[in-house]
């Protein structure tokens, strides 16, 4: 990693003093995130000619919410010139357990058959909204509307979803209930943090 300084600060979620306050501002605004919802924001950011780049908000209502281990330790761990891992960094760290291995998913890439070309750019493991979109829009050639009620009635752990999932078969003969099954890295999806990770990739690299 590159001579880049990346500061991690528990701010209350009202404060206006810091460098990056009217950004968490600008982000509870545009996330409809009201005073009372949380009491601290976790906050990841650099500085670039003395403005900050905020990379990771985690809002929390108690200090035990509080990443047990450092942004900047896992930073430390991957490449930070490959900006999938930047991205799958930034997106899911919230979400990171402290007894499991986090970055176990770009040791080894065990997708195979037409699944792999899916999951390519995420080591072959299935971790954003779109890759479930448009794993069902190839099978059933859906709308695109059609893949987001479907990928989000998956996220919400409904069983009529997981039913239709298993019908779903692709050239290979899996279903996409087994795919699924097999290549989630957690039990759901989420929107990938591109914004973040160009601003993060751009900081560390230029």
């Amino acid at each position: 990693m590159q001579n880049k300084n990346i500061f991690e600060k528990i701010l209350p979620v009202t404060d206006t003093s810091h460098i990056c306050s009217e950004i968490v501002t600008n982000y509870r605004i545009a996330n409809d995130i009201k005073d009372n919802d949380f009491r601290h924001v976790y906050v990841v950011y650099g500085l670039q000619e003395n403005q900050p780049l905020v990379f990771n908000l985690i809002f929390m209502t108690t200090f035990e919410e509080v990443p047990l281990v450092s942004f900047t330790y896992y930073l430390q761990q991957i490449s930070t010139k490959s900006f999938y891992q930047l991205l799958y960094l930034v997106t899911y760290y919230r979400f990171f357990k402290e007894d499991e291995d986090n970055l176990s998913l770009f040791k080894d890439n065990k997708s195979t058959g037409a699944v792999a070309s899916y999951l390519e750019s995420t080591n072959g493991k299935l971790l954003y909204h779109y890759q479930v979109e448009q794993l069902h829009r190839s099978i059933t050639n859906s709308t695109i509307e059609e893949a987001i009620t479907f990928r989000k009635a998956i996220n919400l752990k409904r069983p009529s979803a997981f039913e239709k999932a298993k019908a779903m078969l692709l050239p290979s003969g899996e279903s996409l209930f087994d795919v699924l099954t097999k290549y989630r890295f957690r039990d759901f999806t989420l929107y990938p943090k591109i914004k973040e990770a160009i601003a993060l990739y751009n900081y560390l690299n230029q």
